[in-house]
């Protein structure tokens, strides 16, 4: 435990000092106690609340590249569209640029760039990739997706909602203001990170700027291991001490799911160990007690 903690604060001193935030367009609230009424009116969001409507938002977030966010993303989407049989919207929000466009097969016709110009059109920029789910592209071009207004995707998000009983965000590694304004809207948000001490430090860091710097409620945010592998001097009970927030799930490795199989093998992924361990977790969520999406 003593060389677990010594190891943690090198690692934690480190990386806060790499962890690469950017807050382009955002202004940074430093109280924790902002009320929703306040951050309604900070972020420019319509406080109409969706307590009662079952709509669901579920954003993957991690500043450490590698960690499954886009695998995890897929099999929520897999969840919901197969098994609950919700109409599913998977957005993509990754400019680097993100794997749906290869994955889903998407041309360059469609993407979030031109449903955000044309949000009550933006059924046009969509793709279908299997029964009750759909895809949006991200936006391609890095400097586009950084110039993008605060507030700007909410008004794309109240079009969705109409048609959509669920969106399932992927988001990129690096931390920008088109992907605070969705947090700030999401029912959950599943903080990922691989069981290593390297990954733990910097998805730690990343909690503490969501909640102290953006008031993003502690509450609403999961920690999720993926890829679990287990070290004699590494416990799960140590690190949960360590980062302070307990870790909700624990996803196995599985050599048998290949996001880059989706569209040759979809009826495999359902029968994935990965999927099976997605499952477990959804199914311990209350997402009625939940349910504060607002638009």
């Amino acid at each position: 435990m003593i060389i677990t903690r010594l190891l943690w604060k090198v690692f934690n001193y480190f990386y806060e000092m790499k962890t690469s935030i950017n807050l382009k367009g955002q202004d940074i609230v430093i109280d924790n106690n902002t009320n929703e009424d306040k951050l309604d009116n900070l972020y420019g969001l319509n406080s109409k609340n969706y307590k009662n409507s079952k709509k669901i938002i579920i954003s993957i977030v991690s500043n450490k590249g590698g960690v499954g966010k886009t695998s995890i993303a897929i099999a929520l989407g897999m969840f919901f569209s197969q098994r609950k049989k919700k109409n599913t919207l998977l957005l993509e929000l990754d400019s680097s640029p993100g794997d749906f466009g290869i994955m889903f097969d998407i041309g360059r016709d469609k993407s979030l760039e031109l449903a955000l110009r044309f949000p009550e059109n933006y059924n046009k920029f969509v793709k279908n990739i299997c029964n009750n789910m759909d895809a949006l592209k991200g936006i391609s071009n890095p400097l586009a997706a950084e110039n993008i207004n605060k507030g700007i995707i909410n008004n794309l998000i109240n079009h969705v909602l109409k048609e959509y009983d669920c969106i399932i965000v992927d988001t990129q590694t690096i931390i920008n203001g088109l992907v605070i304004d969705v947090l700030r809207l999401s029912n959950k948000i599943f903080v990922v990170s691989e069981y290593t001490l390297e990954s733990i430090s910097r998805v730690s860091n990343l909690i503490n700027v969501l909640e102290n710097k953006f008031s993003i409620p502690k509450s609403s945010m999961k920690l999720i291991m993926n890829k679990k592998s287990f070290l004699p001097f590494f416990k799960v009970w140590d690190v949960a001490k360590i980062i302070n927030i307990p870790i909700y799930a624990l996803i196995p490795y599985d050599n048998r799911f290949d996001k880059g199989k989706f569209l040759f093998n979809k009826n495999g992924i359902l029968r994935t160990r990965f999927f099976k361990g997605i499952s477990k977790i959804l199914s311990g969520i209350d997402f009625e007690d939940s349910n504060n999406v607002k638009r």
